[in-house]
């Protein structure tokens, strides 16, 4: 969750007070799955939070359920903020309860570069303890933004700049991608959704979004790149909503074809079209913003795991 997103978050919130009798303030209202959906921050990640570092403190049901209060997930945004400004979250506790102190050093930076040294020494265990470490205690968001995408972006250009850069993208590009695509097998039974991408993306960009939505409680149906005459020709088969990560390339004509009604676009990329073009097409700029949203259809079984 970018701090545009979090800043939604909390508007969000005043929103929904505006409209009916705001909580007591340790109240817990909102379980665990739906604080995911509204914040960006998955169940695994809040669990995190609250066994190894002592933050966001929810109550519980009889049965030992976590409910979190209105106060719980304003703590949420403003753990989301520090987050975003560099703090490693061992050090956001200290921050919470003494806000005016400022953090030495960038934790985003310090990760890549290590995570890069692994890579770069072909230490497969240092990277997946890494990667774990990443996954389990921070949004997916922030990782993928502050982490991932640069770090695939070294990839791409180590070919200019030593002789088994080739050799390097090759092998972590595949190594990432495996590391996220599994998670399309072991997934659970959830809300049932339609992934594809629409122009020119990064070579791990779906595989990613799917990752996210498994983590938010979808069952995410991997189709990869595609038109929009795809949509008809599989009309019956592939489980609506549509959920389009738009990429670069699309042309006037291109832009003009139609997708079944209820498609949902997102993605960065996105901004390179005109903004009429987008707010028809109901596009938001992250997949947590798509997530956000109300949800239609209802999960087919039990509500699919976290992934990690």
């Amino acid at each position: 969750m970018t701090g545009a997103s979090s800043q939604r978050l909390m508007d969000s919130l005043m929103s929904d007070e505006s409209q009916a009798a705001a909580p007591l303030p340790d109240e817990g209202v909102y379980p665990i799955r739906e604080v995911s959906r509204l914040t960006g921050v998955n169940a695994v990640t809040l669990r995190a939070w609250q066994r190894r570092y002592g933050l966001v403190q929810p109550a519980r049901t009889e049965k030992g359920h976590r409910l979190y209060s209105e106060q719980d997930i304003r703590q949420i945004g403003e753990i989301l903020s520090w987050l975003e400004r560099g703090v490693s979250i061992g050090q956001v506790k200290g921050l919470l309860s003494e806000p005016q102190s400022a953090p030495v050093s960038d934790h985003w930076q310090q990760t890549l570069e290590q995570f890069s040294q692994a890579l770069l020494a072909f230490n497969q265990r240092k990277a997946e303890a890494e990667l774990g470490d990443l996954l389990a205690s921070y949004p997916f968001e922030l990782v993928r933004s502050r982490v991932l995408q640069p770090l695939v972006e070294r990839l791409l250009g180590l070919w200019r700049e030593r002789p088994d850069g080739e050799l390097l993208q090759q092998v972590w590009l595949g190594w990432l991608h495996t590391r996220f695509a599994r998670h399309l097998i072991e997934q659970e039974k959830g809300v049932p959704v339609t992934l594809a991408s629409w122009g020119q993306v990064g070579p791990l960009d779906l595989v990613w979004a799917a990752y996210e939505l498994i983590g938010q409680g979808y069952e995410v149906q991997l189709l990869g790149a595609v038109e929009p005459r795809h949509a008809t020709l599989l009309e019956g088969r592939a489980t609506p909503p549509w959920l389009i990560l738009l990429g670069a390339g699309l042309g006037k004509q291109d832009q003009a074809a139609e997708w079944p009604e209820g498609t949902r676009f997102f993605g960065e990329l996105g901004r390179l079209y005109d903004e009429p073009w987008r707010r028809a097409r109901n596009w938001h700029a992250t997949l947590a913003e798509v997530s956000a949203m109300p949800r239609t259809a209802k999960a087919k079984g039990k509500g699919g795991r976290t992934p990690s």
